[in-house]
């Protein structure tokens, strides 16, 4: 036998005592309560990047949304009007907005926030990347308020650009 295999056996017998022994020692922790945490840290941390636990994620990016859309909607140097929230919601969302019922703009962000629920997960997670790329980071969200001010402005564009930074 050659010494690059025997090298892996021995490794591999000594990860099976140590698992063995740690097993041993750790008889009152169940490994089915263990996984039932982990996936409880996963959805409270947000690690919606894994790509694990599907039901998890679309409750989370739900509550991401929640807590992300209310805050940017309210933010009047983001936007100016509730003009510039709808275009936002229609470009990004890609909501259909009834600009006709003249809602005030805590209305339509409700409105908006619970249609999103309406969302497919695909869809979900796209927007919630799209967010996550201006939420909580103040120097990109000081680069869409100056691009903003560009005649030629565009919310998919800027949020693309950003995402590649």
């Amino acid at each position: 036998m050659d010494k690059n295999k025997k090298n892996k056996i021995n490794q591999a017998i000594n990860f099976i005592e140590e698992l063995s022994w740690l097993l041993d020692n750790k008889k009152n922790l169940s490994l089915k309560d263990s996984v039932i945490l982990l996936k409880e840290l996963i959805d409270n941390e947000n690690f919606n990047q894994l790509g694990l636990f599907s039901d998890n994620i679309r409750r989370s990016n739900k509550r991401v949304l929640v807590g992300i859309l209310p805050e940017l909607f309210q933010d009047e140097e983001l936007f100016k009007s509730t003009s510039e929230m709808l275009d936002f919601a229609e470009s990004v969302l890609k909501l259909k907005v009834s600009r006709a019922s003249k809602r005030s703009r805590n209305e339509y962000i409700g409105w908006i926030v619970c249609e999103l629920s309406n969302l497919n997960d695909n869809q979900m997670i796209s927007f919630v990347d799209s967010l996550e790329v201006i939420a909580g980071n103040e120097f990109k969200l000081k680069q869409i308020k100056e691009a903003k001010k560009q005649p030629n402005f565009s919310w998919n564009e800027t949020i693309s650009k950003l995402g590649k930074l």
